[in-house]
């Protein structure tokens, strides 16, 4: 699969591309996804269109490359907490991050994906593949050190823990608490913890 952000042409600024990812993250924040053209981005980037076209395909492109990497780094697994404490902090840092304007752009960049076959497929290659990865690598490391018995699915824990995480983010609209996700992650990984055998 190739990236959203694959573009043919000269070598990509580095310095270019912060500048027009906040940029867009703001005006996305600020007035919904629709607010963040590339005009809009350019004018207050300070980088040209023809540098951004080079780079992304459209604004909203710009806007998912920002969003996760603002995001991503607030929700990163501690591989250093036992696996349910590992869980129940990443999980809720997701939350957390997703509350408010958040959680209302993910929203509109799901809905924009649905029609836009690039955006979904950066979309699946720069959010739900590399947290999927690190959430199987963190159950399959808990396996190796005792911690869960083998008898885990890591894709069926992971399908069954974020997919009631964003039930509640994009389609029920309820929000949930510290309670809520520990009790979650305690349903899904607790029958396996090898401490309740």
């Amino acid at each position: 699969m190739s990236s959203v952000s694959s573009r043919p042409g000269r070598p990509r600024s580095t310095s270019a591309a912060p500048k027009a990812m906040r940029a867009a993250l703001d005006l996305a924040l600020e007035g919904g996804l629709p607010h963040a053209t590339v005009e809009r981005i350019s004018a207050v980037s300070g980088v040209a269109k023809s540098t951004l076209y080079r780079r992304w395909p459209n604004a909203p492109a710009i806007v998912m490359d920002a969003f996760f990497e603002e995001v991503g780094p607030m929700i990163a697994y501690d591989m250093q907490l036992p696996i349910h404490d590992n869980f129940c902090q990443s999980v809720g840092a997701l939350v957390e991050a997703l509350k408010g304007p958040r959680g209302q752009l993910l929203r509109e960049l799901l809905g924009t994906a649905q029609a836009e076959p690039d955006l979904r497929e950066a979309f699946v290659e720069r959010w739900i593949a590399p947290r999927r990865r690190m959430g199987q690598e963190a159950i399959e490391s808990a396996i190796a050190r005792g911690e869960l018995r083998p008898e885990v699915d890591p894709g069926l824990a992971l399908d069954l823990i974020y997919g009631a995480v964003y039930y509640h983010l994009t389609v029920s609209f309820t929000d949930i608490d510290q309670r809520y996700i520990a009790a979650l992650v305690d349903r899904v990984l607790g029958p396996y913890l090898t401490a309740r055998t």
